[in-house]
């Protein structure tokens, strides 16, 4: 090489020694091109998307079938001696309790998409979806359907979707996976590993091999009945409550009601109380207080405001008692119970406060008070003076995570996670458990 390099000139000599530079160069890169690592990586997109049912199919399972052990429990009614008890999206358990010490779990009445229900003589009226249907109870042993008003309930469904008129309507949700792999120089993704997790800064992220997908489905958060109910009947006037609407449907003929109107109340509303002739809805924001005088045509007369929460309401006298209690559908972080004096109905005012656990449904008869404080259990109070209330606490029962309460003629019927419980509270200060009917976990 020095040879050839002496026979030619200084300018040759240069141009020589940039050739060969390059080619050095240029096998250094090959070399350090195959030492480079590359990386797998996974970017994993989860999502929900809704399965629908067809209307045809939804509105042909309507039935009565052999009993169902309880499960998980939404709305209690009471009717005739017979206690109808909401599984939450299914239907209702239909218990003859004419002896409230031996009830016994007779049929179970399929409905899907079914959260509410009141009944008037001989009918009893449930959601089904977007529609309404109407079932004969005259014969609790053999419950029917007669009636239905269909997709009333456009958008009363507990999906919060509205109907599909070629797909029907939204019954489930599926949790679909889509997974992309594919080799990257590591190097570039180190910036967005953390903790094993490589970070994908447009479509969410992907997981390590083995790692567990986690995503959030829309709540199927159905409500609590009782005192949380979301159907009831004045007159001759079935009221439903969606979150913002109140639909008043005529069922002066019992077996063939008929929408009247529908009426915008405000976001966030609750639950239906009705008494004397005033209605009550509880909601999110407040109480909202209905002159019924007019049972076609409720007048709004005032709303009592507080703190956000979820507002379950009962009324007597000159008093109405209201639970607000905090959770991921109602926001707010207020646990107690207020009692509220409505003897200047158009005035209502604040009397007293009590801290609560968690509180759901609550019941008053008399001088009993009953509030379902949730993993509290339930507690049992004599309200003669609601001023003292905190010092008048009879019972509680801690091991029973309570949900909502019917009282009537001194008998107790009490719905929990646990199941459906009954107490003889004849005597304050000696209250007997009557009765149990314990709910049984899918295996």
């Amino acid at each position: 090489m020095n040879n050839i390099l002496k026979k030619i000139g200084p300018r040759e000599r240069t141009g020589l020694h940039a050739i060969l530079f390059i080619i050095v160069l240029l096998l250094v890169s090959m070399i350090l091109e195959g030492c480079i690592d590359t990386c797998e990586t996974k970017n994993v997109y989860a999502y929900y998307e809704p399965v629908y049912t067809s209307l045809e199919d939804l509105r042909s399972a309507v039935k009565s079938e052999e009993p169902r052990n309880l499960k998980q429990l939404g709305k209690l009614y009471l009717k005739d001696n017979y206690i109808y008890i909401n599984e939450p999206g299914e239907g209702l358990h239909v218990i003859n309790n004419q002896n409230p010490s031996n009830p016994i779990n007779i049929s179970f009445i399929n409905i899907p998409g079914n959260f509410s229900l009141s009944a008037k003589g001989n009918f009893l009226y449930v959601d089904s979806y977007v529609d309404l249907v109407v079932l004969d109870i005259s014969n609790p042993e053999s419950i029917k359907e007669v009636n239905r008003l269909d997709e009333i309930f456009s958008d009363y469904n507990s999906y919060g979707f509205y109907i599909d008129s070629e797909l029907g309507v939204v019954t489930d949700w599926k949790l679909v996976e889509n997974v992309e792999v594919y080799e990257s120089d590591c190097d570039q993704l180190f910036p967005n590993y953390r903790e094993g997790i490589l970070y994908d800064n447009v479509g969410g992220y992907a997981l390590a091999s083995g790692t567990k997908i986690s995503a959030s489905a829309p709540s199927t958060s159905a409500g609590i009945g009782g005192s949380m109910a979301t159907f009831t009947i004045y007159d001759n006037y079935l009221y439903t409550i969606d979150q913002s609407d109140l639909t008043i449907i005529n069922i002066s003929n019992l077996s063939t009601p008929l929408v009247h109107s529908k009426e915008y109340i405000g976001w966030g509303i609750e639950t239906l109380f009705p008494y004397g002739n005033k209605l009550f809805i509880g909601a999110n924001n407040g109480m909202y207080i209905y002159d019924n005088v007019n049972p076609a045509d409720p007048e709004l007369l005032t709303l009592y405001q507080h703190m956000t929460s979820c507002d379950p309401v009962v009324v007597q006298g000159d008093y109405a008692y209201v639970t607000l209690r905090s959770g991921n559908t109602c926001g707010g972080f207020s646990n107690q119970l207020e009692v509220i004096n409505i003897s200047d109905i158009v005035n209502p005012k604040l009397e007293e406060i009590y801290p609560m656990y968690n509180p759901h449904g609550l019941g008053i008869d008399g001088n009993a008070l009953f509030i379902c404080d949730g993993q509290a259990g339930l507690k049992i109070y004599d309200a003669s003076d609601i001023h003292a209330l905190g010092n008048n606490l009879k019972a509680q029962y801690p091991n029973i995570h309570a949900l909502d309460v019917i009282p009537f003629n001194n008998v107790l019927m009490m719905i929990g996670e646990d199941g459906l419980f009954q107490y003889d509270y004849t005597n304050l200060e000696s209250i007997v458990l009557l009765s149990e009917i314990r709910t049984v976990a899918d295996n």
